[in-house]
């Protein structure tokens, strides 16, 4: 089992088996198959469980697996797809030559960020990581994500190289999509110099670009080929719950925050937003009854009130000020068989905590200082008003006549 993964996803062991429920799809990974082991059977309950979630899925079979594997997989409905070789190439010392000419990382050249982005999603591939899945996972969040862009003559993004690096002990090249010797060199080399010790690289490659990899230092170790298999029915066209990516999704969001609702933040600003209308604040500390565990009691309430708000396959996202922020179906989170909800919850413990939709219709906003909850929206303060109210008593404040935004 892996110590960390996705967000949103639900991972589960079969013996060596490893299986990945992303919701949209599905993964097979697995340490050696121990002799004797009945593989026929061990496939067929990996596809119930796909099958029971609706989830397509893929099973890499790699040179050093059981020679049956493959075709236990075609025998069960799998279908052969690419081969790659598995290419691994060892850490370097620093470096003492300048950067290459023309190749960077991409924070130094964010202004290119949505054209570096639609080149690295719309690369064909295949990809051991394609970039969308690379982000939507939430790596970038964590700062474990290493992009490389290549700039042409015109001083554009021509193209684009990434790579994982949480996956101990190695750096995993997700992709690059251009097999340029002098660019998959630098990138590859600068990958391999990313901390004090180092930390070896492993690719998935083939073609020119398995070429370009071994004369840029690396060696095969062995190959993979992947299986794919999908059940009957359509799976779900998104997961459950992922991070926020700071280009599409988290800056653009904070912005309209800030412009929407004049967000001041201060530990002195109170309020901190000009309140939405309707809505109505409540003092967080303002109940006269023990109440042993508030965070939960009010996070529960928040949470009914936005399942009863908002539309089927609607997301809300969680914004946390400064840090990173998520999104998450409240009909495909925090029940069996499905992934946890993220986030830190609706008690603003030390930062503004934020639940809205994307429209920003409706929402909640805790005020760490001020210790308030403010919610807005008629539908959502019609669901949780009561409950709150009982809780902490009556709100403080009130607004219930339009406001003038963005001025």
């Amino acid at each position: 089992m892996p110590a960390w993964h996705p967000v949103g996803v639900v991972v589960a062991a079969d013996g060596p088996v490893v299986r990945r429920h992303y919701g949209t799809h599905g993964t097979v990974e697995h340490s050696p198959l121990p002799p004797g082991m009945d593989l026929a059977a061990l496939v067929r309950r990996q596809q119930a469980a796909f099958a029971e979630r609706g989830e397509p899925v893929e099973w890499k079979v790699y040179g050093h697996d059981s020679p049956e594997l493959g075709p236990v997989l075609t025998a069960a409905g799998f279908t052969a797809g690419w081969e790659r070789s598995v290419l691994i190439a060892g850490p370097l010392p620093p470096a003492t030559e300048p950067p290459p000419e023309g190749v960077h990382d991409l924070y130094g050249v964010r202004e290119q960020a949505e054209r570096a982005w639609a080149i690295a999603a719309g690369s064909p591939g295949p990809h051991a990581i394609p970039y969308a899945e690379m982000i939507a996972d939430g790596a970038s969040v964590e700062g474990d994500v290493f992009t490389e862009v290549l700039l042409g003559d015109d001083g554009l993004v021509s193209a684009v190289a990434w790579a994982q690096g949480d996956e101990q002990p190695f750096t995993i090249v997700g992709g690059l999509t251009s097999d340029d010797a002098g660019f998959v060199r630098a990138c590859t080399n600068r990958w391999r110099r990313r901390n004090v010790l180092g930390s070896p690289v492993l690719a998935e490659a083939d073609g020119p670009l398995r070429a370009r990899l071994l004369e840029s230092g690396f060696t095969e170790a062995t190959t993979v080929r992947s299986y794919r298999w999908s059940p009957l029915g359509t799976p779900e066209s998104s997961r459950p719950a992922q991070f926020l990516d700071w280009l599409h999704d988290d800056g653009p969001l904070w912005d309209r925050v800030y412009a929407d609702f004049a967000f001041k933040p201060s530990v002195t600003c109170r309020p901190a937003i000009t309140d939405p209308s309707p809505s109505a604040v409540w003092n967080l500390h303002s109940h006269h009854r023990l109440v042993p565990d508030l965070p939960a009691e009010l996070d529960a309430i928040v949470q009914r009130g936005l399942l009863a708000a908002t539309e089927p396959g609607e997301f809300v996202y969680w914004l946390d000020w400064q840090h990173g922020g998520y999104r998450y179906d409240p009909r495909r989170t925090d029940m069996p068989g499905r992934p946890p909800r993220p986030g830190l919850g609706t008690y603003p413990d030390g930062d503004y905590y934020l639940h809205l939709t994307h429209d920003l219709r409706l929402g909640t906003f805790g005020h760490p200082w001020e210790q308030t909850l403010t919610v807005w929206g008629p539908t959502l303060l019609a669901a949780v008003e009561g409950e709150l109210t009982e809780l902490l008593g009556d709100p403080i404040r009130r607004r219930s006549q339009p406001v003038s935004f963005g001025s």
